[in-house]
């Protein structure tokens, strides 16, 4: 006897049933079908003979949910003792772990790709631009004055990642009616990175004062705060590379992969 498989139509009846049940995350819809599929087809293992809507029906009684997903219908699963219940179903507990669970994975993804971009090559870049930006520093007679060419600088790089950069680059349109828990992850990913974007001018200030601060410790005589000013600025700026263009890029790369039929030309 073959194994019975479902078929795509029971398959969107699934994804129906999700969305009744307020599972509003189309890639945690699909964690849940997967699970919901294979509990079904774990019935027909040992009951070939058992119709489609009676396994979905013992599968979501199993589960604690109505099977019946249509709003016309009644439920066959009404509450204990004509009571309402208001402990978490064991389908809810599926769809919070589920959640959490692909929440880890998006966060552990972003951290992955800031660390592949942050490695030997960017880290020799890190040095020779602490070194450059520390000899221009030194030959300066004006701190104060570099300090502002600086800020000028990062301003209009800043402005020309807003305008032309950021639109063509890392903007990703989906189609309406449909909502990721990745693409959240990337709307979040973008605007914490511009934030980081923004909250760098607040370090100008220290920045500056690291010139004139007098430090008092141990082998401070061969302390340059120079070169600390210089490392500071240069980190900050490949980080924010790293953070505002490379890791949406790839998070982006990655949901187009996922959801082709999603993503809009």
């Amino acid at each position: 006897m073959t194994e019975r498989k479902l078929t795509p139509e029971q398959i969107d009846n699934l994804f129906e049933l999700c969305e009744f049940h307020n599972v509003y995350y189309y890639d945690v819809q699909l964690e849940l079908v997967d699970h919901l599929a294979s509990a079904i087809e774990q019935k027909w293992e040992t009951d070939p003979e058992l119709s489609f809507e009676e396994a979905v029906f013992r599968v979501c009684e199993q589960f604690g949910v109505d099977a019946f997903f249509h709003s016309s219908y009644e439920s066959l699963l009404p509450p204990i003792s004509g009571k309402k219940n208001n402990r978490k179903s064991e389908f809810e507990a599926i769809v919070e772990a589920k959640e959490k669970e692909l929440r880890r994975k998006y966060d552990r993804l972003q951290w992955k790709y800031f660390g592949e971009f942050f490695k030997l090559p960017k880290i020799i870049l890190t040095i020779a631009i602490t070194f450059a930006l520390f000899f221009i520093l030194r030959l300066s007679n004006n701190d104060v004055m570099m300090s502002y060419c600086i800020e000028g600088f990062y301003i209009i790089s800043l402005a020309i990642f807003l305008i032309f950069i950021s639109p063509k680059k890392i903007r990703l349109n989906i189609v309406t009616g449909k909502s990721f828990l990745l693409y959240e992850q990337f709307r979040n990913t973008k605007r914490g990175a511009l934030s980081i974007g923004l909250s760098f001018f607040n370090m100008f200030p220290l920045i500056n004062r690291i010139n004139f601060v007098k430090f008092d410790f141990p082998f401070s005589n061969y302390f340059n705060p120079q070169l600390l000013t210089a490392f500071l600025i240069t980190l900050f700026g490949i980080m924010a590379v790293g953070l505002c263009v490379y890791t949406p890029q790839r998070i982006k790369a990655d949901f187009t992969r996922e959801f082709p039929q999603f993503v809009k030309s």
